[in-house]
Parts: C-alpha cells; sequence; structure tokens
C-alpha cells in the first residue's frame, strides 16, 4: 500500500486554519492512509497567542504531528522544510487558508498509474483554467518578444504549484533540494529563475483533480487578506506581503 505524508504550512490565523482542518479533515484526509504528519508554522501576521492557538488546534487533529516553528518567516524555506522532512511515497501539500468542496479520497492517486505525472493539484475556484476547454495537464506556452511583440512559440511546459496537491514523494523531497530559498517557491517551477528545478521537472506532468471540470476547493485566504488590506507582491520571484496604505 502506498504510503502518504501530510504536510501543511501554516501561519498565525488560528481562525483560518481551524476551517481548513475541519474541512479537509471531514472530506479529504479522513479516508487517506496517512503516515506522517507535519506542520510549519511561520511568525507571520497574528500574535504569539494565535500562535499558540494554531499549535494547539493542529494538535488536537494530529497530536504526534511534527511542528515547525521558525524564528524567521518565510515561504520558500516553510516548503522546502516540510518537503524535505518527508519519506513516504506522497506527499500531501496543504496550506491553512483552503476548504473543500466535495469528497475526494483514493481516486486521488489514480492519475499517478502515469509515471509522467509527478503532482496531482486541486481545481482552485479562482484558477484560471478551463479543464473542458484545455484539459487536465497545467501547461503554459513559451513566448518570444520580436519588436515588442509578444509571440507564441507554440511551444508548452509543465506548470507546478504549490497550491494544494498531492506529489510523488521523490519528486518533492528533490524540488526541496533545488529551491532558492530567497524566491516564492511556485515561481521556480517555470519563469526562469531556476534552471536547474525547471531542467529538473521538464520531463513531468501536473494533473488537475476536477472530476467534474469543476473547481473541488476554494481559497478563505484571499478575502482574509482584502478584509486587512494585506497585498502579497512578487517582484523579480520573491514574494513578499505588505499593508495597503
Amino acid at each position: 500500500m502506498s504510503t502518504i505524508d501530510l504536510c501543511v504550512v501554516g501561519t498565525r490565523r488560528p481562525e483560518l486554519l481551524a476551517q481548513t482542518l475541519a474541512s479537509f479533515s471531514q472530506k479529504v484526509l479522513g479516508k487517506l492512509d496517512l503516515r506522517e504528519v507535519y506542520l510549519n508554522l511561520d511568525p507571520l501576521f497574528g500574535s504569539d497567542e494565535d500562535h499558540a492557538a494554531c499549535v494547539e488546534i493542529f494538535r488536537s487533529y494530529f497530536p504526534d504531528a511534527t511542528v515547525f516553528q521558525p524564528e524567521i518567516a518565510g515561504f520558500c524555506a516553510a516548503v522546502a522544510r516540510l518537503w524535505a522532512a518527508t519519506s513516504a511515497d506522497y506527499v500531501f501539500h496543504l496550506e491553512d487558508d483552503w476548504i473543500a468542496l466535495r469528497e475526494m479520497h483514493e481516486e486521488l492517486l489514480v492519475p499517478f498509474a502515469d509515471p509522467t505525472i509527478a503532482q496531482v493539484s486541486f481545481h482552485a475556484a479562482d484558477q484560471n483554467w478551463d479543464v473542458r476547454r484545455k484539459g487536465h495537464f497545467h501547461r503554459r506556452n513559451e513566448y518570444t518578444h520580436l519588436l515588442g511583440i509578444k509571440i507564441p512559440l507554440f511551444r508548452t511546459f509543465p506548470k507546478f504549484t504549490t497550491s494544494p496537491s498531492i506529489l510523488r514523494g521523490g519528486f518533492a523531497r528533490h524540488c526541496a533540494d533545488l529551491m532558492d530559498l530567497l524566491r516564492d517557491p511556485e515561481k521556480q517551477f517555470y519563469s526562469g529563475v531556476n534552471p536547474a528545478m525547471e531542467n529538473y521537472v521538464a520531463f513531468f506532468r501536473n494533473y488537475i483533480f476536477s472530476p467534474e471540470a469543476r473547481p473541488v476547493i476554494r481559497d478563505i485566504g484571499r478575502e482574509w487578506r482584502v478584509q486587512r488590506r494585506i497585498q502579497k507582491m512578487i517582484t523579480d520571484a520573491t514574494s513578499t506581503r505588505q499593508l495597503d496604505v
């Protein structure tokens, strides 16, 4: 039987973490045979009391989980730390601000029968990808510029994500080794800032899990940030969050 390790990227937002764990535990995780569970809790957004609340909430679901509590927040460092800690056949990657829209269980692993598939990602409600029109394999077009005009090269390359997904364990761990911890992890798969990463992932594919060609998860962190006027900024493939004043 295949083994699965769960990795959760979290910040000091106990109200979001509680919703995420309640939703995924009820609709997804409860029917999967999880082996090890990991949380990376960055000191970002909330107070020390919020931090302690997050640990308590997480332990209520996973008493024996490993909880990383770094002194300095860093999204890429969090992802790399979690993925590198795993040893299972598959890594279930989750963030603290999503909810599941339907039940999903063992069928999540079926696409991995194709050895070229390294990631099965969840179709998100705000994802700019029409499964009916574009299919289940998430790819990005490649372009060149001529006289200031953007011209398609009729070549595509795989687009991987750090949104909720399941990854082959070996793939996730090798990607963790290749990550530049100062840059946004997702951008390193395809934006030209980490050639070693792009060369490695070029031989694999990301399958978007969407059985009825409809979203299966929804982002609840975006509304949370909007309410608090927090913007996510990405400059030179490096992500930061700042207050919009």
